[in-house]
């Protein structure tokens, strides 16, 4: 299978994993889960987790952008933290979660190569420059958020997400207070992280943590609200 070949295979599976796992998950009734340390065997799940969220779901082609997309953001996250904890379902990687300090040591250089890699030919791809765009602008915004943050924010949580059929058993709780550990654990007591209108906030607020800053990056007609929560 030539190289071209074998990365559609990747990403079709990637899709089609999107659309089944959802399934396999309401079918069971058991919710544990457990937390261990990320693999390479996870990126295709965690993707999917990734392409879920962002919504960037439609056309059969645009599916396979989404993905890929989704790959670039997945070791975009791996690369800048030092910290990272999958949430292992029915066998499956349901959830991640990626922090580190505020100004993390040089990147994972063979994370930041692989984020590049996926994302180099969606910026030759017409059908997906407005996704790139809000991509830049969600990056300029936090840069500009993380800016104004005071200095003793020494930790950020650059990660969290769930698979939507796993939430309400606990995970995403888990996978943060794992974080919140090693932040401790490291000296980073008060840290901050970004989210966005098309992520569950409330999520944030219901545990008590602060919105520092808030900015509006949509129109009228597609309201998109960028923030900067903090844990103190």
């Amino acid at each position: 299978m030539s190289g071209n070949n074998r990365g559609t295979a990747v990403l079709r599976t990637g899709y089609a994993f999107n659309r089944a796992f959802p399934l396999l998950t309401k079918k069971q009734s058991e919710t544990s889960f457990e937390l261990r340390r990320f693999r390479k065997s996870d990126e295709t799940a965690l993707a999917s987790v990734i392409n879920e969220t962002w919504g960037l779901k439609s056309s059969h082609k645009n599916q396979e952008l989404a993905l890929r997309f989704g790959y670039a953001y997945l070791y975009y996250s791996l690369a800048h933290s030092s910290f990272r904890a999958v949430a292992e379902y029915n066998g499956y990687a349901a959830g991640l979660v990626c922090a580190g300090r505020r100004k993390e040591r040089l990147p994972n250089i063979f994370y930041l190569a692989k984020a590049f890699s996926y994302a180099l030919p969606l910026f030759f791809c017409r059908e997906f420059h407005s996704q790139l765009s809000a991509w830049k602008k969600f990056f300029r915004l936090t840069a500009a958020h993380e800016e104004k943050t005071p200095k003793e924010y020494k930790g950020r949580l650059y990660l969290l997400l769930t698979n939507s059929s796993c939430r309400g058993i606990g995970m995403g709780k888990k996978l943060l207070s794992s974080a919140e550990e090693y932040f401790v654990l490291n000296g980073m007591e008060e840290f901050f992280l970004h989210t966005d209108t098309e992520c569950n906030v409330g999520f944030y607020d219901s545990l008590g943590y602060k919105k520092l800053q808030s900015t509006s990056a949509g129109t009228s007609a597609n309201p998109w609200e960028i923030y900067l929560y903090a844990n103190c």
